[in-house]
């Protein structure tokens, strides 16, 4: 439980004792002392944890070169990574087959945002529907088995059953589900100016059952990533997927500002999300979100 919320049951209970007192004046120190501890803790809105990476994707195609063009335009990935890409028929829902066209990486910038134009190799018949297009973990170089950790989709995106040939084919890049669940949370952060105290909450569901999942404070937002402000220690999932995180940090001498901040869950937990090379595969973030007033 975080120290901030103490103080209000604490004040609660002030009151409580008071009204058992005849005194007057007792009656209005408790008061004061609840008004005073109230107005000292800030409680920012919540924020909505949402699935990361997330964007769109645009896919056109060529009948003279027959070349398929796509045009990323994502953020949420871990700063400076690369991932493979390619179209596989099926859905998102039912990843079972091979890749059918392949493209180049496509590589995130050092705020963990692409925005890039890749080609594919030849493709004689054009953009093909019943299939979807896919981003994995780790580059081509790297991707391994479909059952490595490696492989792991980190969006994807159906093709409409309509596209014409030539396209164009307007997708929104999600995170599939795994194991049919989608990582979603809350984040709640507390504020009290005379304690100089920063309380941070973080309640996750549909991760991996008994899975671990680094979180931090950053500064700068979901779109834009920035370096760790706090950490907060990881989520540990239940058998369920379900689990949650506090902390209260000490020394804190102003409050969160209005923006510039955001919440950061990992893919893996804080000792599997970097070695002395930097960011591993793991630190890829599952779910974000911002800071607001």
């Amino acid at each position: 439980m975080l120290r901030s919320v103490g103080v209000c049951f604490a004040a609660a209970s002030v009151l409580v004792l008071s009204a058992c007192s005849s005194s007057s004046t007792s009656d209005d120190s408790a008061a004061s002392s609840a008004t005073s501890a109230s107005a000292a803790e800030q409680v920012l809105p919540t924020i909505t944890l949402e699935d990361m990476p997330t964007g769109t994707a645009s896919l056109s195609w060529d009948p003279d070169t027959m070349l398929v063009t796509a045009a990323i335009d994502m953020h949420g990935f871990t700063p400076s990574s690369s991932h493979a890409m390619h179209i596989h028929p099926g859905t998102c829902a039912d990843q079972t087959q091979p890749p059918s066209v392949p493209f180049p990486d496509v590589v995130a910038d050092a705020s963990g945002a692409v925005e890039q134009t890749v080609v594919s190799a030849a493709v004689p018949e054009g953009i093909p529907t019943e299939s979807y297009l896919n981003i994995h973990l780790a580059p081509m170089a790297e991707l391994g088995a479909p059952t490595d950790v490696s492989f792991t989709p980190i969006a994807c995106g159906d093709i409409p059953a309509d596209t014409a040939a030539a396209g164009p084919a307007e997708l929104e890049m999600q995170t599939p589900p795994l194991e049919g669940q989608t990582p979603q949370g809350t984040a709640t952060l507390t504020y009290d100016s005379d304690q100089q105290t920063l309380g941070v909450e973080v309640r996750a569901s549909g991760l991996q059952p008994d899975s671990a999942h680094a979180v931090h404070v950053h500064s700068g937002s979901c779109a834009a990533q920035g370096p760790v402000v706090y950490p907060v220690p990881d989520l540990q999932a239940d058998g369920s997927g379900e689990a949650t995180t506090t902390i209260t940090i000490d020394n804190v001498d102003a409050p969160p500002p209005a923006t510039g901040w955001y919440v950061n869950v990992h893919m893996g937990s804080m000792n599997e999300i970097a070695d002395d090379s930097g960011p591993t595969l793991l630190f890829a973030p599952i779910i974000c979100g911002d800071v607001t007033e």
